[in-house]
């Protein structure tokens, strides 16, 4: 039987993370006079569903409340950013093609938002289909709560030791631990490989941290004959 790569989307399928933070600092601003630093944006926006977005800037700032209009405003700077500038990550498609996989997409998006951002993104129907994509609205918890990787792994009919996780956020390292599931951490979309967030990714647990697709499927080669007890040579 093959094994599971669980793939999240945004800042490891698609270079689309930098979009939709650069949406909530410009409405933050222009909406609420609220400026972040770099290190507020990494622990409050980055790699986190909008439902968890909205929270965690309510909890920081006690006195902030992001209504429904503002929240429509979110998503509409998200949609023209997508449709406009929203491009895959080099290599990615090099990983998927590998057929010793079995492949499937666990998002923090919700059904809505995927499908929008799939519509840029057809090519990926060679390699699943729309049943192996998991949104954050088919679970309870997102992440970094294990649920979307768990309810993903069960679907697909796997079990966690069978699946490996690819993402770029730290709630993805947490949850893919949560859920005893191997995870790579991918530092390739910008502003993510820096030597502060690469420590914070293996402080994480991850197996590897990559900057490149190229490392990814290097990593796969080298690493998947010893974490899914396989004898056969993954050198390709």
């Amino acid at each position: 039987m093959k094994k599971l790569i669980i793939w999240d989307f945004d800042g490891v399928i698609a270079d689309s993370e930098k979009l939709w933070v650069s949406v909530w600092l410009e409405t933050l601003k222009k909406e609420k006079n609220i400026s972040l630093s770099e290190e507020e944006k990494l622990n409050l926006l980055v790699g986190i569903a909008d439902k968890n977005k909205k929270i965690n800037l309510e909890n920081y700032f006690p006195s902030l409340k992001l209504d429904a209009d503002f929240m429509q405003k979110i998503d509409e700077g998200e949609v023209y950013k997508g449709m406009h500038f929203m491009q895959p990550i080099e290599g990615v498609e090099d990983v998927m093609r590998d057929s010793r996989f079995a492949h499937c997409i666990a998002t923090g998006a919700t059904k809505e938002q995927h499908a929008w951002k799939m519509t840029q993104f057809k090519w990926i129907e060679k390699y699943m289909s729309p049943d192996d994509y998991f949104t954050v609205d088919m679970v309870k918890h997102g992440k970094p709560a294990p649920d979307i990787f768990l309810l993903a792994a069960k679907t697909k009919g796997y079990k966690p030791n069978d699946c490996l996780i690819i993402g770029d956020s730290l709630n993805d390292f947490a949850a893919a631990k949560a859920a005893g599931i191997r995870s790579i951490a991918f530092v390739g979309a910008e502003g993510n490989d820096t030597p502060e967030y690469r420590k914070k990714c293996h402080d994480a647990g991850v197996i590897a941290v990559c900057a490149t697709m190229k490392e990814v499927k290097q990593v796969i080669n080298n690493f998947a004959p010893i974490y899914f007890n396989e004898k056969d040579s993954y050198d390709r």
